[in-house]
């Protein structure tokens, strides 16, 4: 297989910015992290983590959702899937943040600079750890890339670099805000919660319709690879594209009572994960996640309510989160 042909520029390494048929290469690597054999492994850290969580919390009156559970629980996963120390979590909670604010475009100067920066800590921190891991035997996605770097016929250094970077990145920022809004929308709607109580079995549809309902990634952009002719208008080749996921998840034309949050909804399919070549790859570990934190909360919480009446959600354009979501809880 030939080398990669990306231009040098850090960011246009990216997995995220690229076409075939560099994306097919790049994605195949990726792909590598997340085998069926692997998610299975990561089952019993999902798990162990969730049932402490949780069973801190219900020792607890009053918690915050985002803070004590959804974010402590999207990173220990990722830190465990790359086989990084648990005592960095802090460390990468903030470089996560920071890195993300890149995607907005509403992001203050300042911000930016500050998610560069983070960007270039991110990657002189993996290159390091790609290099050290280079004869590792180890299956972790740190090391697994690692290898083919070393091999460099599938994937550079700094490509691996960058993809365990979107990787972390998005593993943590989308999974904390899908734990998020999900619970949210259940405190909400507590007709709903008793029923995915009452029928546990349910829960990887009610995960999906989160997922439609508030999904954690609003907004997506494209360029026009040709021309198209949308509902009487041209966008013409080169033209960049928002595209509203959040909205299509809300579309009438598609969804009987779309702004009703039903976990017994049946239908078409959400947009919250993209569609074709660029589909999140780890949708699964996020579903994962997802379905064992709320199957072990309304396991073991016999009450979950609203500890304020307006929960303050973050400054964002791409990515729909909470700032903070107080509940009060009770075993």
């Amino acid at each position: 297989m030939a080398r990669s042909v990306l231009p040098p520029a850090p960011d246009d390494y990216s997995i995220l910015l690229v076409d075939p048929p560099e994306h097919r290469r790049l994605r195949r690597c990726a792909a590598r992290a997340f085998t069926r054999e692997r998610l299975r492994s990561l089952n019993e850290t999902i798990a162990r983590n969730a049932a402490a969580l949780i069973e801190r919390a219900a020792g607890r009156r009053t918690i915050d959702w985002i803070a004590e559970v959804a974010e402590p629980l999207a990173m220990r996963v990722m830190l465990a899937m790359m086989s990084l120390p648990e005592n960095e979590r802090h460390r990468w909670q903030v470089w996560s943040q920071k890195r993300a604010r890149l995607l907005e475009m509403i992001a203050t100067r300042r911000e930016r600079q500050l998610a560069h920066v983070a960007g270039s800590e991110i990657r002189r921190y993996f290159t390091a750890l790609l290099r050290q891991r280079a004869q590792s035997e180890e299956d972790d996605a740190v090391s697994t890339l690692a290898r083919l770097a070393a091999a460099g016929d599938e994937i550079s250094l700094p490509e691996a670099s960058d993809m365990l970077s979107v990787l972390m990145i998005a593993g943590n920022e989308t999974t904390t805000h899908l734990i998020g809004n999900g619970m949210l929308a259940l405190v909400r709607n507590p007709k709903q919660m008793q029923c995915l109580r009452e029928e546990p079995e349910r829960v990887r549809a009610a995960v999906e319709e989160m997922l439609r309902f508030d999904s954690p990634v609003q907004t997506d952009f494209r360029i026009a690879k040709a021309d198209v002719l949308l509902r009487g208008r041209t966008i013409k080749t080169g033209d960049g594209v928002v595209l509203l996921a959040g909205s299509a998840n809300r579309d009438g034309a598609a969804f009987e009572n779309p702004d009703t949050f039903d976990i017994t909804r049946a239908g078409p399919r959400h947009a919250s994960f993209g569609h074709g070549g660029h589909q999140c790859i780890g949708a699964e570990l996020a579903r994962m996640e997802a379905c064992t934190i709320f199957t072990e909360a309304l396991r073991t919480l016999g009450t979950i309510q609203l500890a304020v009446s307006a929960p303050r959600y973050r400054t964002s354009t791409v990515i729909r989160g909470l700032a903070a979501l107080p509940l009060t809880v009770a075993a």
